[in-house]
Formats: C-alpha cells, structure tokens, sequence
C-alpha cells in the first residue's frame, strides 16, 4: 500500500450523507478501541453502522483508506482546547490532556492499538504520525520554543529530544495510571526536569 496513494474517494453525484459517515467512522473506531486494527472489516464496520458495504464502498478503495480516514476524522474531533497563560501553563495543559486520554478514553486505546500494530501495517503507523501525531508534536515544539524566547527555559533544551522525552512520559505515565508509584509523578515535575525550567 502507497501511504501517498490513501486518498478517499470523492462524492460523485447526490451529496453523502454526514451522518452516514459518522457512523461509519464512529464504527471503525469502536472496533479498534475493542479489538483492535486487525478485527476490522467492511462487513462489521457496516454492521455496526447501519449501512450497506456499498455505502463504505462508495467511500473508500479499501479497508485501510477506511481506517486512516477514521482516525484522520478522531483526530480533527479531539483537537486540544488553547489555553491561556504561560508557555509553561500550556505546555502542561497539553500534556495532562495527553496523559489522561492515555489512561481513561477510548482514544487512548485506539492510539496504543494503532502503534501496537505497527509493524504488520507500518505504512498506516506512518500516516498516522503524520497526519495526527506530528501536528500535536508540532504545538508542543512551538510552546517549547516560546518558553525559551522568553527566558521561562533554558535555551540549551534540544527542543526535538524534549518534545519525544515529554510525550513518551505522558503515554507512559498513562497506560500505567492504575500503579500508585506511577500515578504519583506530577506532569509538572516531568516539564520543569525536561524543560530545565528556571
């Protein structure tokens, strides 16, 4: 599969039906958070949606189009909320959000499923890092940036290792939320020792 090639198919004749591709997308993501990306499939996506196969493909030219526009469509519905006050203040803002979704939501689950599978489809991990993950990285970096313009962190930080350190924690401290000596580290401390904080 060419990741370049994953493009979804455009309307032709009446307008789609929005709420038909809520469902199926809604649907896709329900089976990854239960099963994973392997128990996907056209004939359940359409099960769980109400829908006709034809309906998905009218949509997709296959099942991993179907999966990429799906996580394509979560992402654009979970984007972070901006927060005011310092670099600092949004930076852990961000990364508590990050943390508890890790931990508590189903797209959490659908995220550790996605890197979890990885290496049998390494070309949808790779589209989802771009299309997803790199924009999240992308805000981290500039907050980063932004605190040490303004003196709040040290300007020797290697903005691209901090941003890695830091989300790489944030999924850590996440998926093992239920372990007392886990749950105990404070997202603040974890930016402030990355961050160098002054």
């Amino acid at each position: 599969m060419n990741v370049e090639s994953m493009e979804v198919k455009q309307p032709r004749g009446r307008p789609r039906s929005e709420e038909v591709d809520h469902g199926i997308h809604e649907a896709v993501l329900d089976t990854i958070a239960r099963a994973g990306i392997a128990a996907v499939s056209i004939e359940g996506v359409a099960t769980l949606a109400g829908v006709g196969k034809a309906s998905i493909y009218r949509r997709f030219n296959s099942k991993d189009e179907l999966i990429v526009a799906s996580l394509i469509y979560m992402g654009e519905q979970n984007l972070p909320l901006p927060v005011a006050g310092t670099a600092r203040d949004q930076l852990i803002a961000l990364l508590t959000g990050l943390r508890q979704k890790m931990s508590h939501t189903r797209e959490g689950r659908i995220m550790l499923a996605v890197v979890g599978s990885g290496h049998e489809n390494p070309e949808l991990a790779t589209l989802v890092f771009e299309r997803i993950v790199m924009k999240r990285r992308d805000a981290l970096r500039k907050l980063i940036e932004e605190g040490i313009a303004s003196g709040e962190f040290e300007s020797t930080i290697e903005v691209n290792t901090a941003v890695s350190t830091l989300v790489g924690s944030m999924i850590y401290l996440g998926m093992w939320s239920t372990q007392k000596s886990v749950d105990a580290a404070r997202t603040e401390e974890v930016v402030d020792m990355v961050t160098c904080r002054r």
